[in-house]
């Protein structure tokens, strides 16, 4: 067993030793007079273990025992000096210090020049004499470093927790080495304090350079905390302000920082946490050494983030800071994700608010002008010769096209602004496709043939006629438009499972299947060698499925290039229809192939 206790001490000096070193270079990389103090106090602690070794317990050598005394009272004093460095002491604190200090050398003086022989009694007062101050001088540090601890973040917390135990440990192994005289002189409890100071030497270490491993699991208990707190900042942030004010806020207490501020690329404060703007703008200008700013690399320059450190981030926040700079990197493109949102959302509202003044002012010129055409027409004016009447007519169409394109504009800017209001109605579809065929049928020529398929059954529908009419009128206008070749167009009615659905398919030119993604977009076109000659808006599926998903329903569109497109509109059956056709009896068993509509079926039987 005294093997083992000779091992055991034997290892600690060795321990302190290695400590002292550590910290030795780490001061002499980083040059802070933080570093310094706690440099000087775990030095002159591997000082004091290293002439313990050389000192004889028996014949003790007074030189080594004075200066083994003051490099100890000296290395608890580092540590007062240390927490001042982070957190100041007052001047008169300070100074009762600097009293003690010397008090406890004199009595160490003392001690070791006239009480080499003395009663176990009177050692173990003198002992005390001398390690209180001592303990006065780490304890009170410690205790304030252990209840600071509790606002800082994971890592800086658990940091100053191993740094206020290690230097606690070893006042209570001074004290019971103190207290327990010749107690001690029993190698199995000589072993057990042996070992206990070993253990001061890895809880010290690790306050000042812990490895990357045990950060990561200090911080497993913040990481998922932060890692929402991320995707909430980069993901539902509205603007770019709320997501800086957030940004900033959690940068702050990601850091244990007392405030923080984000500023754009163009020098202006985008956000503050802890700190008014003017100050902000300020430190912007001209920093402090106690702020930290990583950079945020924005499209239009590089701005920055910047938290003003704590007290103990100098020191302990090492991991923090890098933290800081990949948080600052997801920050920054959230930032830019947000200036694009915002842009597009300004020129969706320029374009809403141009399709408002746009229409509005066109529509008192367009109905002035076709009032007068009618009038020419109609002979009002005056009886027009056969050139004239032609004329006439062309103009007619003409402005009826910018009416309808007028129509077109006035409604999508109602579906922007959620200003369109349905009037719905119990109707029967298949007399709402009627009608939209009448519409039509005027646009169709010899080269198309119009097939009409309808059950024999009503079906029943809650919806806006006019509008229903007016997107069954455009699918059926646009099959006709993209099939310059000519072909059959097959309009078809269905009811079954709850749905009403109208299906119109051509033999057309197509639709690419890269360009499905902008098909029912606002002013969405397709442009292609075979419909870039083709008039057209973009407004009209735009709207078509607007107003269709706002009665219920929807567009649905199936499409092979250069063999034809089917458009499907689904509108939900009234109750009653529902109920039957789940049933089947509302089903295509009982459907049979109508008359085609007047107009429409002349023009479809010379085809």
């Amino acid at each position: 067993m005294t093997q083992a206790v000779i091992v055991a001490q034997a290892l600690t000096t060795v321990a302190f030793v290695a400590l002292g070193a550590a910290i030795a270079y780490r001061w002499y990389r980083d040059r802070s007079r933080t570093q310094a103090m706690l440099a000087g106090a775990l030095i002159t602690l591997a000082l004091v273990s290293v002439l313990g070794r050389f000192q004889d317990q028996a014949n003790p050598n007074v030189a080594l025992s004075l200066i083994s005394l003051v490099a100890f009272m000296v290395s608890g004093f580092f540590v007062l000096l240390f927490r001042n460095e982070l957190i100041p002491l007052s001047r008169n604190a300070l100074g009762a210090a600097y009293v003690l200090l010397a008090a406890a050398i004199v009595v160490g003086i003392v001690d070791v020049v006239g009480f080499q022989r003395t009663a176990p009694a009177s050692a173990t007062m003198l002992g005390l004499a001398l390690i209180t101050p001592w303990a006065i001088f780490t304890g009170e540090p410690i205790v304030r470093f252990w209840l600071a601890s509790n606002r800082l973040p994971t890592v800086q917390r658990a940091r100053l927790r191993f740094l206020s135990f290690g230097f606690g440990l070893l006042i209570v192994i001074l004290f019971v080495a103190v207290i327990g005289g010749s107690s001690l002189q029993n190698p199995t409890v000589a072993l057990l304090i042996a070992l206990a100071a070993l253990l001061v030497v890895p809880a010290i270490y690790v306050s000042f350079a812990p490895p990357a491993l045990l950060r990561r699991i200090w911080r497993l208990a913040e990481e998922n905390e932060v890692r929402a707190a991320l995707q909430d900042l980069l993901i539902f942030s509205a603007t770019r302000q709320v997501m800086a004010e957030r940004a900033v806020y959690w940068a702050v207490r990601m850091m244990g920082a007392t405030a923080g501020f984000v500023m754009d690329a163009d020098g202006r404060v985008l956000a503050t946490s802890g700190i008014d703007p003017e100050r902000a703008a300020a430190l912007a200008a001209r920093p402090l050494e106690s702020m930290y700013s990583a950079p945020l690399h924005l499209t239009e320059g590089q701005g920055a983030m910047a938290v003003l450190t704590g007290p103990y981030t100098p020191v302990f926040g090492s991991e923090e800071v890098s933290q800081l700079k990949g948080y600052a990197n997801a920050v920054a493109a959230g930032l830019e994700r947000a200036r694009v949102t915002e842009r597009m959302a300004a020129i969706e509202n320029n374009k809403t608010q141009f399709l408002n003044l746009a229409s509005h002012e066109l529509r008192g010129p367009v109905t002035v002008i076709r009032g007068y055409v009618s009038m020419l027409e109609s002979g009002m004016l005056g009886q027009l010769n056969e050139r004239g009447l032609k004329a006439a007519s062309v103009m007619a169409a003409k402005v009826s096209e910018m009416n309808e394109l007028i129509e077109e504009m006035i409604e999508a800017a109602r579906l922007e602004e959620g200003g369109v209001t349905l009037r719905a109605v119990a109707s029967d579809l298949r007399e709402i496709v009627r009608s939209a065929i009448e519409v039509v049928s005027p646009l169709l020529d010899s080269r198309h043939r119009l097939e009409v398929d309808m059950p024999e059954r009503r079906v029943r529908v809650n919806i806006d006629r006019d509008r229903t009419r007016t997107i069954v009128a455009n699918l059926l206008s646009n099959a006709i438009k993209y099939s310059p070749e000519g072909g059959t167009i097959t309009c078809q009615v269905r009811a079954r499972a709850g749905l009403a659905k109208v299906s119109i398919a051509d033999e057309g030119i197509g639709i690419p299947r890269d360009g499905m993604a902008t098909l029912f977009t606002r002013f969405g076109r397709i442009i292609t060698p075979e419909t870039e000659h083709l008039k057209g808006t973009g407004l009209g599926l735009f709207l078509a499925r607007q107003l269709a998903r706002l009665q219920g329903g929807d567009i649905t569109v199936a499409s092979v290039e250069g063999e034809g497109s089917t458009f499907t509109l689904q509108l939900p059956l009234a109750a009653a229809e529902s109920h039957a056709a789940k049933d089947g009896s509302g089903d295509g068993a009982v459907e049979s192939k109508q008359p085609r509509p007047r107009g429409a079926g002349a023009r479809a039987g010379n085809a």
